[in-house]
């Protein structure tokens, strides 16, 4: 519509223009160079005109013969510039399409097409990668290293390729110099860190923890349960060339993660050989009270030898008040009426446990063992014939020969860092393993549990968690037996 407005305007102009001149004709007269002319005013403009015209094209064309080799010359400029960066875009995608064969193609174009030495390098280090030639890929790599700019970038790349080739050495080498550099480089961090937990290097994977926890490069509670496991592996490590070394990295563990039963246990055991009881006592009741686990009742139990049982039954009895609707709790609750004849005691504790779901085989020899306190035989070897069916629990009593809770091999405390430390979560090597293959409650254990209350009793061998030794008591006229019986167990003992 303006365009219109204008065109309309300017043909008004012209026409009132033409009507002028036409009514007023007028002469014009010129004198150059000793020549004198006269002619219309109007033809006189109209040469102006076109003499104004023809000089402006006259100098466009110089100007064009003039300026055109430095146009040529960025226009070639411009073109190969588009070249290379569609040559890099292609080696781009293709890199990481997998297509080595095109990537190292379209990365040596783009190396002729710009004059990017470092974008050039990077991308040839990528495209070997890619078509699978990793000595042309670290070459490329250790080229970087000599540009500053570009350095940490190298590091990122040669460790990389150190990891895939686990070479841990490297890996490390590569990881703390770029650590060192970059600040803000997470990458650096977590290459460093598993460099040093895949070595076992744990004060040194500590040291990078302590750093990496100065930069934010972690969520804190994550990196306190790395920590804490970290800690305990060392202190495990330590505990028989330097125990006072090995009892601060283990109680500074506690502190950092309570719920981390190794850690307690291990403390408290170090703590228990200096004869600092009381500390010991107070590490495992701050780490039942944030996660009950039935080694910490074990070792609590077991904390002064010297005690009888009544004591470690009491003793026991506290630890359970501490988080008394726990399921661990009101399981060391049962067995201990269970051990002292109190069957009412011992079915109201199990008899919520029982009805939650499929119980497993420790809930179901507990159950079977309070059938036989019943003398309801008959329900005792129902009982007995469902565990040995029944879902295992994993069995924390019986992981080392000589009586030593978490007898993890360094490959298990590897894993622990991140299993624990990043899922909050303990492992049981054996029992993932298939090792503990007889779980279930051998018949005879359950011949000899005492029906009345006993002067001495326990929990049934092979039930799960052990907190009293088991009665023996093969004299006892109380107890009877048949081929029934015996058989019941033989099967019992080959259905596990």
């Amino acid at each position: 519509m303006i365009r219109l407005i204008l065109a309309v305007a300017f043909a008004i102009f012209t026409a009132v223009l033409g009507a002028f001149l036409a009514l007023n004709p007028g002469r014009a007269s010129f004198e150059f160079l000793g020549i004198q002319t006269e002619m219309p005013f109007v033809l006189a403009a109209g040469g102006i005109i076109v003499f104004a015209f023809l000089m402006v094209v006259v100098w466009w064309a110089i100007y064009m013969a003039w300026s055109s080799p430095d146009k040529l010359r960025n226009f070639v400029t411009r073109r190969r510039r588009e070249q290379g960066y569609d040559a890099l875009e292609k080696a781009l995608i293709a890199s990481a399409a997998g297509d080595g064969e095109t990537a190292v193609r379209q990365a040596a174009r783009a190396d002729a097409l710009l004059d990017r030495p470092a974008l050039s390098r990077l991308l040839a280090a990528r495209a070997a990668e890619a078509a699978g030639n990793i000595d042309g890929a670290q070459a490329h790599y250790e080229a970087l290293l000599e540009d500053n700019r570009t350095r940490v970038m190298a590091r990122r790349g040669l460790a990389q390729l150190a990891h895939e080739r686990g070479d841990h050495n490297a890996t490390a080498e590569h990881a703390q110099d770029a650590f060192n550099r970059a600040k803000g480089a997470r990458w650096a961090f977590e290459a460093l860190f598993d460099a040093q937990i895949a070595q076992g290097r744990w004060e040194e994977a500590l040291d990078t923890l302590n750093e990496a926890e100065r930069r934010k490069q972690m969520a804190p509670d994550r990196l306190l349960r790395r920590r804490a496991v970290i800690m305990t592996a060392a202190a495990n490590k330590l505990e028989e060339d330097q125990p006072e070394r090995a009892r601060d990295l283990a109680e500074a563990a506690t502190r950092a993660a309570p719920d981390f039963a190794p850690a307690a246990t291990l403390a408290a055991r170090l703590l228990t050989a200096g004869r600092r009881f009381k500390k010991a006592s107070d590490v495992l009741e701050a780490s039942w009270t944030a996660a009950p686990h039935p080694v910490t009742a074990r070792v609590y139990r077991e904390l002064r030898k010297s005690d009888t049982r009544s004591k470690r039954q009491e003793r026991l009895k506290t630890l359970a008040d501490l988080q008394p609707e726990h399921r661990e709790s009101q399981l060391i609750r049962a067995e201990i009426a269970l051990d002292e004849g109190e069957s009412a005691t011992a079915e109201s504790l199990l008899k919520p446990l029982l009805e939650e779901g499929a119980p497993s085989a420790r809930l179901c020899a507990l159950a079977a063992r309070l059938a036989r306190l019943k003398d309801e035989d008959e329900q005792a070897r129902r009982w007995m014939t469902r565990a040995a069916h029944a879902s295992v629990e994993a069995d924390w009593s019986d992981m080392d020969e000589d009586g030593r809770p978490f007898p993890y091999t360094e490959d298990d405390w590897k894993r622990m860092v991140y299993v624990f430390g990043d899922e909050a979560r303990l492992i049981h090597p054996r029992y993932e393993r298939y090792e503990s293959a007889a779980e279930a409650v051998p018949e005879t254990a359950l011949l000899e549990a005492p029906r009345a209350k006993p002067a001495s009793g326990g929990v049934t061998p092979g039930s799960g968690t052990q907190y009293f030794e088991a009665p023996r008591q093969p004299d006892d006229p109380g107890i009877e037996t048949d081929g029934d019986d015996e058989l019941n167990g033989e099967d019992a003992g080959r259905a596990a």
